[in-house]
């Protein structure tokens, strides 16, 4: 029996750690990149904070616009005190009750500084979003084939047109009808007040809902792609699609029926309108599969 040549298995073992090493250094490398990609996100993140807490003001002001019918009613007093009109200073009875005045106030005196920092939070994410998404598809595409590169690009940009349209419901529509129908309901001798803190929440959380809310049409598009969704399927459970609508925008908007439906219509004509484009996503599918056909035969 021959023995082994050393020389042989010295180059063997020589070929296997070199081997090794280059999958090391690539190992390696990624997670330089992954570390340089995190590194300017933050950076962005950091920098837009700090110009959006610079701006807070206005960026208050902006947030604050939707609760400009209750001023136009009166139901938001702004200024000090001595400037109440001299009806607010009549007697209980000759005058607009208080119960419909009110400012805005702050619970204790750290509240307006955490009430900046918050906005500043939100609009520094939001501003910075475009760079934090490029990093990380810049990380993630090369390792992607070109048609899963076209379809997070396909992705990206329908989950943001469609977040812009429900905050522009929610903003342009929701709030400005909905708030003044709310104060009507408040009882006479009830002092209605407006906590900063808890009023910012309020509608960045409503917004946030109807951008969350409006995504459902990139979900199902998603789920037809992946086929585990067809059209008729999406056409015979209409009925409890339209439901669960109704119970998510119940939960995602303010305790009553007109913001409800105010979510609910937009959400149904968007279901309405994912069905029409499943049969495109269908379509799509049916014709990579027959060119993958196709070029496998050939």
């Amino acid at each position: 029996m021959a023995g082994v040549d050393p020389t042989e298995a010295h180059l063997d073992e020589v070929c296997t750690v070199a081997k090794d090493n280059e999958a090391r250094m690539t190992f390696t490398e990624h997670l330089g990149e992954l570390r340089l990609r995190i590194i300017r996100a933050m950076i962005a993140v950091f920098v837009a904070f700090i110009v959006c807490y610079v701006s807070s003001k206005w960026i208050f002001a902006a947030v604050s616009r939707p609760l400009a019918p209750l001023k136009e009613a009166g139901i938001i007093v702004e200024g000090p005190p001595e400037d109440e009109p001299e009806a607010s200073k009549e007697p209980a009875g000759t005058a607009t009750p208080p119960s419909i005045q009110t400012r805005w106030y702050a619970g204790n005196p750290l509240e307006p500084f955490l009430v900046r920092l918050k906005l500043a939070a939100y609009a520094g994410m939001l501003l910075a979003m475009p760079v934090v998404v490029y990093q990380i598809c810049a990380f993630v595409f090369p390792g992607m084939t070109a048609r899963e590169r076209r379809a997070a690009r396909f992705l990206i940009t329908g989950c943001t047109v469609f977040a812009v349209f429900g905050v522009g419901v929610a903003y342009l529509g929701v709030f400005p009808l909905v708030l003044p129908y709310l104060s009507r309901f408040l009882p006479d001798g009830v002092e209605q007040q407006f906590r900063m803190g808890e009023t910012v929440s309020l509608i960045i959380k409503g917004l946030s809902g109807f951008a969350i809310a409006f995504q459902f049409p990139m979900v199902v598009l998603v789920l037809v792609y992946l086929d585990l969704l067809s059209p008729a399927t999406l056409k015979q459970y209409r009925r409890v699609a339209i439901i669960l609508m109704a119970l998510g925008a119940a939960v995602l908007t303010p305790p009553d029926p007109i913001s409800m439906m105010i979510m609910l219509v937009p959400l149904a004509l968007l279901y309405e309108m994912s069905i029409w484009m499943s049969y495109l996503v269908v379509l799509r599918r049916r014709k990579e599969g027959g060119a993958a056909d196709a070029a496998g035969g050939g």
